[in-house]
């Protein structure tokens, strides 16, 4: 009997457990590797970059000989033939046969095309490079997606701690008004004010709650994972300092942006582009070997033979129509606006690191006054607390000076999870990987 109760005991200890059990502790790094795993974004990319570099095996394929084999039956109705008498017998000699077999083993090779084959390749590998940048600038992209969705979560539990230790002293000053009211020290309609605050504190903490589980919900969708999957972030609110100059920063971003990557190996498609496109009018030399065996040769028209032909030509284009000359064009105009790119792409990263190092300097100080507030704000509460047990203050005054201290609390939270977005916006601008 006792092992039987033991065992509904342990099972009901294991019960109660398996929510805790359930929270499992993710640091960034993980909720990030849990993404860049499970995320279709990232496995089109991949997919990109194998097209990227079955387009290179194609290019290459050009600098080998091209074989063939072919085969053919072809009957004839009407075949050329004459009869003549020879000793004393008609004799009938055709110059075709009715059906005709042919199987043709062919092996071509372009010996010169003023370096198309090379141009195509090269444009190729510069096409490879570019689906490779669109790999990296994918996951980067992702994994910086999921910095406001996991702080976001830290930030609202911590702020729910704030409520909370404000509902504490609600208790504690419903207490105390309970019995001044039994006194007839204080009215119902003070403590009616007093509950009317309570409950706009409760309605507050289920919204900071409802935010947290779209956040989970948000999170969860771009780590592939099911929606309600529990988890908890192990990470605290806390400021990070950012101490480089923006020169420094700026200097950074030049060397580590995909963005530049990005515009060089446009740059040297645009190249390849222009040269492929500059072939368009050059002359082409094509060697050709040909080994077939039919049936039709004379004089025994029915006797499967082989022969061979060896081809060697030469092919220039005279006039196409201007042709050349516009694709020419069209591939200097693309070259030139890449080039222009480049250099509008280095003023506009310049303007985000400023614009991000100045965001963060900002709030850096408004944290600062944030606290002196929140200092402050204890003082007052304090100060209150002291005159209203004294009767010299009013529940009204006793009660916004405690929700001063609530909101300087939040304040400070929000600022300091504005400024942990604020760092990692500045680390995207600088083209940090995380």
């Amino acid at each position: 009997m006792i092992r039987r109760w033991l065992v509904l005991l342990i099972l009901a200890v294991l019960t109660a457990a398996g929510p805790c059990l359930a929270q499992e502790k993710l640091t960034l790094k993980q909720s990030i590797d849990l993404v860049l795993q499970n995320s279709q974004m990232i496995a089109m990319a991949g997919e990109s970059v194998t097209q990227a570099q079955g387009k290179i095996d194609e290019s290459n394929s050009l600098y080998f000989p091209q074989a063939s084999l072919s085969g053919s039956y072809t009957r004839i109705s009407l075949v050329s033939e004459f009869t003549i008498p020879f000793n004393g017998v008609n004799q009938t000699f055709r110059f075709g046969t009715p059906n005709n077999y042919s199987l043709r083993g062919s092996l071509t090779e372009q010996v010169f095309n003023w370096g198309r084959t090379a141009k195509t390749v090269e444009a190729s590998q510069a096409g490879f490079r570019l689906a490779e940048d669109g790999l990296v600038l994918t996951k980067q992209m992702l994994s910086y997606q999921v910095v406001p969705f996991f702080y976001g979560i830290v930030f609202f539990e911590e702020a729910i701690k704030v409520l909370d230790d404000n509902l504490k002293l609600f208790d504690q000053k419903r207490a105390i008004m309970d019995q001044r009211f039994k006194a007839g020290l204080v009215s119902s309609f003070d403590i009616n004010f007093l509950e009317v605050q309570v409950q706009a504190v409760k309605a507050q903490r289920l919204d900071f709650e409802n935010s947290i589980h779209k956040f989970r919900l948000a999170l969860n969708a771009l780590a592939g994972r099911d929606p309600e999957a529990a988890f908890q972030p192990a990470a605290e609110l806390a400021q990070e300092p950012v101490a480089l100059t923006d020169e420094a920063l700026l200097a950074e971003a030049l060397a580590r942006r995909l963005e530049f990557q990005q515009i060089q190996h446009q740059l040297e498609l645009g190249r390849a582009s222009l040269d492929l496109a500059r072939t368009g009018d050059k002359p082409t030399l094509i060697a050709a070997f040909n080994y077939e065996v039919r049936n039709g040769f004379l004089p025994e028209v029915d006797k499967m033979r082989g022969n061979w032909s060896a081809l060697l030509s030469v092919s220039y284009p005279v006039f196409d129509g201007f042709r050349v000359k516009a694709q020419v064009a069209e591939a200097e105009s693309g070259l030139k606006a890449v080039e222009m790119k480049k250099t509008d792409q280095e003023r506009m990263i310049a303007l985000e690191v400023r614009s991000a190092l100045a965001d963060l300097r900002t709030i850096e100080q408004k944290i600062d006054i944030e606290r002196l507030k929140i200092r402050q704000a204890e003082d007052a509460l304090r100060i209150a607390d002291e005159r209203y047990q004294n009767g010299l203050l009013s529940v009204t005054d006793l009660i916004e000076a405690q929700n001063a201290l609530e909101g300087a609390r939040l304040n400070y939270l929000q600022l300091v999870y504005n400024h942990n977005l604020g760092r990692y916006n500045l680390y995207r601008a600088c083209g940090r990987t995380l």
